[in-house]
């Protein structure tokens, strides 16, 4: 009897401490586009999280609790985004959401998020004002506009050609269309750089897009405007090369792939893109890129460096960790609702530093990042200029 006794004392302990620790937990979901049409970007945002989730466990957490991580697989869908965050807060009861990635996905996962009373928080979603209408959404990106009018203006003042220009851009994917049909346009005139011509287009899946360019070649500008991700920009740089295509070929920030240089060869000498991150802007930058490309390589990824998503997705975990601080955030399960709402008026106002450089959110919910325009040279990447962030309002 004594034994039994004994034996249920010590299961009652142990008991006891499992649930003490569960209810000591911080819980963050994480919406991630690893499969899909965004994979080749995307897949490499969850390394960034779980090095970010390692260090912060490994310092005390939390207010003095670990960190617990649930992680979901969008596969880029937006319909998948929403079924994620009512996982997250409903299931899982988490207190945040790092994530979802596309702007398609954040235009169906926002509305969600708003009525279950949770924090979003985007890495990739970089199309304009998806954010400014709810109260939970935030964005730890730069949008399309800023990004290729810097980039734009940074050909000017360098004395780089930029008087004629034509636009190729991908026809089915959202944000690659918005700048490819509004973003270019607008901003070529703005910074008064002639179309020649109408921009062309083709789907993500073509095969063959000699067609299309052979349009810009009856008529050659001295720079192509290129509205695709990675696989896409590849495949019209390379047609347009094949072709015969001599001027310069430009991106905005959906074209900001570490990985663009080396898929591209010789043939991308000269293209130009901008990203919000530098591998090589401080010591925290380094220090984040070491331990980002020796995980990818213990887990067989292969990444030159890290995108600046990558970048902002590893920012977003310390961010809500330096938030829920701030707003004294008890991870209590009568307090969730409370507790979420905190997270999200705390980051009306909050202003962080991390990898990315220093950050704070104005009033539509998106972050203000610096910008570095980056050209490609002999199957590298090179910084050739770069503005700050612009002061929140």
């Amino acid at each position: 009897m004594k034994l039994f006794y004994s034996m249920l004392t010590a299961g009652l302990v142990l008991l006891s401490t499992t649930f003490s620790s569960q209810a000591g937990e911080i819980v963050l979901g994480a919406s991630m586009a690893k499969t899909g049409p965004y994979s080749t970007t995307a897949r490499t945002s969850e390394t960034a999280i779980d090095i970010a989730v390692q260090e912060i466990n490994a310092t005390g957490g939390i207010n003095g609790m670990k960190i617990k991580l649930v992680k979901f697989d969008t596969g880029g869908d937006p319909k998948q985004a929403q079924v994620a965050v009512k996982r997250f807060a409903q299931d899982d009861k988490a207190l945040a959401v790092i994530g979802p990635f596309s702007s398609g996905e954040a235009r169906v996962a926002f509305p969600a998020g708003e009525r279950l009373g949770i924090v979003q928080i985007p890495n990739a979603s970089s199309g304009p004002k998806l954010a400014d209408k709810f109260s939970y959404a935030y964005r730890l990106t730069l949008g399309e506009w800023p990004q290729f009018m810097r980039l734009v203006g940074s050909m000017k003042r360098k004395g780089l050609k930029s008087d004629t220009a034509r636009i190729v851009y991908v026809s089915d994917e959202f944000i690659s269309k918005i700048v490819g049909t509004v973003i270019m346009p607008k901003i070529f005139g703005i910074q008064k750089v002639k179309l020649i011509g109408d921009a062309v287009s083709f789907p993500t899946a073509a095969f063959d897009i000699a067609p299309q360019i052979s349009k810009i070649m009856q008529n050659p500008p001295q720079n192509v405007g290129v509205a695709g991700i990675v696989e896409a920009t590849v495949k019209a740089v390379k047609e347009l090369r094949r072709q015969g295509y001599k001027g310069r070929i430009i991106g905005s920030g959906i074209s900001a792939d570490p990985d663009l240089a080396g898929k591209l060869g010789k043939e991308g000498d000269g293209t130009l893109y901008a990203s919000w991150f530098w591998k090589d802007r401080d010591a925290r930058s380094k220090s984040f890129t070491a331990k980002f490309n020796t995980m990818n390589k213990k887990r067989g990824i292969v990444k030159a460096n890290p995108h600046h998503v990558d970048a902002s997705a590893y920012d977003i975990v310390y961010l809500l960790k330096q938030v829920m601080e701030k707003a004294g955030v008890t991870g209590q399960a009568s307090k969730l609702k409370a507790e979420r709402t905190a997270i999200r008026d705390t980051l009306k106002t909050f202003k962080f530093s991390g990898v990315t450089g220093n950050v704070c959110f104005n009033k539509f919910g998106d972050a203000q990042l610096p910008t570095y325009v980056m050209e490609i040279v002999n199957s590298d990447v090179r910084m050739i200029d770069s503005h700050p962030s612009k002061k929140c309002s």
